[in-house]
């Protein structure tokens, strides 16, 4: 029997609930959920009945405060699935009590707190992940292969984009992510992943950071009303959010009910495009548009000796020798659940990293985390006042 491993998750939203679908999938043996936390009891309850159809006995505790519930000596790891803006006081908290932590991106909101963090992960004897699910799937991880056999020569530049789809892109207008103050803006909340990924793959401490972006057509709209119920161009918006139960299809990207795209109040943009140039010599063009006909991350790595192309809805990726024009094309399956399959890797690295201890793993992701969200964050000032800012100044002033 392998070491059981008492888990606690602290958030009963849609991050809360895959990581919750985890633990009792049996996909690690011997985990037992003890406790969730969350503000809303009605929430908690919820999820239980959604998650425990059968299972009564083995129900966790819930807890309405959460510093009460990482008193519990007994747990051995929590999963922090709050609002962004939460973060750096959860994640404190838990070290605080020597917890195991898989925590959401974003790392934090702001880069005062990136930097906090990561000055109190140094030496932590316990494991920490950050929850960027796309480095675990076997597409991004085949891509990373490629790069270190060497396929592609050496790296010059990379052009990476993320699609939103139209539910996708809705939800940002309608839920909390629709204000900067709550994420630190749409790069960090939605695209830290994405951004991790071309530090991962270019494996090179970020330097310079450019961006430009704006909200162009997600603007005020007169002749909408604040909600889709009430409008009179409900029947002719592709836009629309009619009042869906929990149990309907699409029910996640209406959690926070039918506002307009166009009239409720909110800053963030529509689009985004962010350039970085590293330490190496590499340099990455970063695409975020709400505009996609279907959701999808597509990349180009350009190579001194070939060219790679991948998409990742697809699961194809292209290599193409400069010198030859001969095309290798990789196709990985992309019918498993959860970003690919990232989410089932991520829980199942983490929960094997706790049994083996943190040196059979990175111990201490924090790192990653930090750098990701400073270059989202600096992307965000740097589209604000058409600047180009240098990440290494601000890791040399703090």
């Amino acid at each position: 029997m392998v070491k059981g491993v008492n888990v606690a998750i602290i958030g009963a939203g849609a991050r809360g609930r895959v990581f919750l679908r985890l633990c009792l999938s049996g996909i690690r043996e011997n985990i037992n959920v003890t406790a969730i936390a969350d503000t809303n009891m009605d929430k908690m309850n919820k999820l239980l009945e959604d998650q425990y159809k059968g299972r009564q006995e083995e129900l966790p505790k819930l807890y309405l405060d959460y510093e009460e519930m990482l008193d519990n000596e007994e747990i051995d790891a929590v999963f922090i699935c709050t609002n962004d803006t939460t973060h750096k006081v959860i994640l404190f908290q838990a070290m605080n009590r020597g917890k195991n932590i898989l925590i959401e991106k974003p790392l934090a909101t702001t880069i005062d707190d990136c930097l906090q963090i990561y000055k109190k992960s140094i030496g932590y004897n316990k494991v920490i992940k950050l929850g960027f699910v796309l480095r675990y799937t076997k597409f991004y991880k085949k891509i990373k292969e490629i790069v270190q056999k060497g396929e592609l020569g050496n790296i010059i530049s990379v052009e990476a984009k993320e699609m939103l789809s139209k539910e996708h892109a809705a939800s940002y207008f309608r839920r909390w992510h629709r204000f900067k103050k709550n994420n630190g803006g749409f790069l960090n909340a939605k695209c830290s992943h994405d951004i991790d990924l071309l530090n991962w793959l270019i494996d090179s401490e970020p330097v310079n950071v450019s961006a430009f972006g704006s909200r162009i057509f997600f603007n005020e709209k007169k002749e909408a009303s604040l909600r889709c119920r009430d409008c009179k161009l409900k029947n002719t918006c592709k836009y629309f959010a009619s009042i869906l139960e929990p149990t309907d299809p699409g029910y996640f990207w209406l959690q926070e009910g039918d506002l307009c795209v166009f009239n409720a109040d909110k800053d963030i943009v529509d689009h985004e495009v962010l350039t970085v140039e590293y330490m190496n010599g590499v340099t990455a063009a970063f695409n975020a548009s709400m505009f996609g006909a279907k959701g999808n991350r597509t990349m180009v790595i350009f190579g001194s000796d070939a060219v790679l192309n991948a998409d990742f809805s697809e699961g194809i990726i292209q290599v193409g020798n400069i010198g030859t024009g001969d095309e290798l094309i990789y196709r990985i399956n992309m019918n498993e659940e959860g970003h690919g399959g990232g989410d089932d890797y991520i829980f199942s690295e983490f929960i094997d990293s706790i049994r083996t201890g943190p040196a059979g793993t990175d111990s201490n992701e924090v790192y990653y985390g930090m750098m990701s969200s400073l270059i989202a964050l600096s992307g965000e000032v740097c589209m604000d006042n058409k600047i180009i800012m240098n990440i290494r100044s601000i890791l040399d002033e703090k």
